[in-house]
């Protein structure tokens, strides 16, 4: 295919350079030699991060292209498709290995994996531990940032979020009801006692409340979840409903930092603060979604276990809830910095699940997710990746390791590398950036008010001035950034613009309409010819005058 285009583009350089040829045919040839050429000198001077997953993945290599629902950003719609590293469990470790020398990348002084991009075209990147001599490593002892534990406390549901409310914690308790209580399937609350309704004197399936008493009046409930004596007290005239939502969803649920929200933030705060701009505000999702209520359901079974969506193993990597969705923009779920962790939904994308093992301890080389799993009789429990690779379950005061996942901007490019352990893409810290106009045939001239258009910093105000050749006009005027994505300008004339330079090379594209402008010559032709008329009507007046007298 190469071949036929080289020789394409050889033929049309020639017949271009033909004296025979009219200058509309020459206009044609240019036009078609610039589409030809012009894709072959943006892939050669490029290295963008994001197309090594989607080149991986277009040539069905160890990476696929993600078809399911998916949203990323909370303030932008999806622009782009998502890729994702892919080992085939049904080839065994080998592709995993494979993967592994493909994956790596130094940012920040910092080894990290590439996990998958995003709808917005960032990458996202897993902590993987320091470099050593420029080289990355395989599994080690060293791939986190330290140790933490999710929660200090499990005994609330609350302690399944990356961040929760201290003023709805609810804690599980274990002791059997009195004796004579009497239990029932719902209360009714008149401002200081709670009475129980539809009574009965059977612990069921449908009587979770008591008073743990005989009258069936108290002035705080309890409600039982199991069997087995596991209760939660509730008081102020909520029911379990209202307990479920305040620790899960309502919209203050998030006021406070869980244990590993802290961990990673001081973390971010001593390392990373200074290279913000090159990260992309994502969603971070803490999927507090319910799968199965268990015993906290009022008219269902009595069991220990409540779950969540993620318990069920899936590969949706949608965010339902807003309260889940913690990203910098999100008010209900605000993050102080753009980082968080991984989702098992991420993990089990890979399919071989050997490629996210870390090291070969089985304690302290598990690394915590950021989704629930469930709650279990007293305790809170949430996704992590134990040491076989394995999206397991975790204590949440339990300590694994905690290894951070951030996501570069859309359009960042790498300066070197190819992936491997020994030689990884290394992420360009360089924050500056060009200016390119591009016009298939130039119509007119653009001065900018800046010296060199081609190292702007983010941020730099760039005024410019169209002045189109004389017969054109400026029809349309299109700025965009490397993917494409429209960048907003002003203008009060239609001749002087400004805006504002993104984190990203930019492109102007001016267009021209031709416009009919009055030549003097023709002017001076049209004027000796209504001359020459008026002559030519009088001469023949006089003639015919003549003609008359001499009859």
């Amino acid at each position: 295919m190469e071949i036929i285009k080289e020789k394409t583009i050889t033929s049309l350089f020639l017949c271009y350079n033909k004296h025979k040829i009219g200058e509309s045919m020459k206009k044609i040839i240019l036009l078609i030699l610039l589409l030809l050429i012009t894709p072959t000198l943006v892939n050669a001077e490029t290295n963008y991060l994001y197309d090594v997953l989607k080149n991986e993945a277009e040539s069905n290599g160890l990476a696929k292209e993600y078809t399911g629902e998916h949203h990323d950003s909370f303030t932008k719609e999806p622009s782009k498709k998502i890729y994702h590293w892919y080992a085939p469990s049904n080839q065994g470790n080998n592709t995993s290995w494979q993967v592994k020398d493909k994956w790596n990348v130094i940012f920040v002084d910092f080894c990290w994996q590439m996990i998958r991009t995003t709808d917005t075209g960032g990458v996202k990147l897993l902590y993987n531990g320091v470099p050593n001599e420029g080289k990355c490593r395989d599994t080690t002892l060293d791939d986190d940032i330290g140790n933490s534990a999710f929660s200090t406390s499990s005994y609330s549901l609350a302690f399944v979020g990356y961040m929760y409310n201290p003023d709805t914690l609810i804690l599980s308790n274990q002791e059997a009801a009195a004796s004579n209580s009497i239990y029932g399937n719902g209360v009714i609350y008149d401002g200081e006692n709670y009475t129980l309704t539809n009574t009965s004197t059977t612990f069921d399936n449908t009587h979770h409340y008591t008073c743990n008493n005989s009258t069936g009046v108290c002035s705080a409930v309890r409600y039982y979840l199991a069997l087995n004596g596991y209760y939660i007290e509730i008081n102020d005239g909520r029911t379990i409903e209202d307990c479920i939502y305040d620790m899960l969803s309502a919209d203050n649920v998030n006021k406070t930092n869980s244990t590993i929200k802290t961990f990673i933030d001081n973390w971010y705060e001593s390392n990373m603060t200074n290279y913000t701009n090159k990260i992309e505000d994502t969603i971070y999702c803490n999927d507090r979604t319910i799968k199965d209520l268990g015993g906290w359901d009022p008219n269902g079974e009595l069991k220990p276990t409540l779950s969540f969506n993620s318990e069920d193993d899936n590969k949706n990597l949608s965010c339902i809830n807003e309260t889940d969705k913690f990203s910098i923009n999100n008010p209900k779920a605000r993050l102080k910095y753009p980082i968080g962790l991984l989702t098992s939904q991420e993990v089990l994308l890979f399919e071989d699940y050997s490629i996210l093992q870390e090291g070969t301890d089985p304690w302290f080389t598990s690394y915590w997710l950021i989704n629930p799993a469930n709650f279990y009789n007293s305790s809170s429990y949430v996704r992590s990746v134990n040491s076989s690779g394995y999206p397991g379950v975790g204590f949440v005061a339990n300590t694994y390791g905690v290894r951070p996942v951030v996501s570069l901007k859309p359009g960042t490019r790498y300066s070197v590398g190819d992936g491997s352990k020994n030689n990884p893409y290394v992420i360009d810290l360089n924050s500056y950036y060009k200016v390119t106009v591009k016009e298939p045939i130039k119509k007119g001239d653009i001065e900018f008010d800046v010296a060199d258009i081609n190292n702007l910093e983010e941020g730099t105000k760039v005024n410019f001035k169209i002045v189109p050749n004389k017969g054109y006009i400026l029809k349309d005027l299109k700025i965009i950034d490397e993917l494409n994505n429209n960048i907003n300008y002003t203008t009060t004339d239609n001749i002087n613009f400004k805006f504002t330079m993104p984190a990203t090379d930019v492109t102007i594209k001016p267009q021209y309409k031709e416009i009919n402008i009055p030549n003097p010559n023709t002017k001076r032709q049209i004027l000796l010819i209504v001359i020459s008329v008026i002559i030519l009507v009088i001469l023949t007046i006089l003639f015919i005058k003549k003609k008359k007298r001499l009859k």
